[in-house]
């Protein structure tokens, strides 16, 4: 997993009320993303790394860094798994 998260080009996306839903057309996956997920999917952008990814939220929601980094880090991770993030 690279340390600056990006999606796949060609997943189709769609949020509403603060939630995502990703299809994957070609395994066919269908992801639901909750508000927390959301927000997290929102800032990989393959620029920012997950440790800027986790201050950015932890600053916008007024949270200690180190109580949103272990978080940031394992939702970004579950995104690998599940395949959902460009490689390199």
């Amino acid at each position: 997993m690279t340390d600056s998260p990006r999606p796949r080009d060609e997943l189709a996306i769609v949020e509403l009320d603060g939630e995502a839903v990703i299809y994957d057309e070609s395994t066919g996956g269908l992801h639901h993303l909750n508000p927390t997920a959301t927000i997290v999917w929102s800032l990989c952008d393959g620029v920012s790394t997950t440790s800027a990814i986790a201050a950015d939220i932890a600053d916008a929601f007024g949270l200690p860094i180190e109580e949103i980094s272990g978080q940031v880090t394992e939702v970004v991770e579950t995104f690998a798994s599940a395949g959902l993030l460009a490689e390199g």
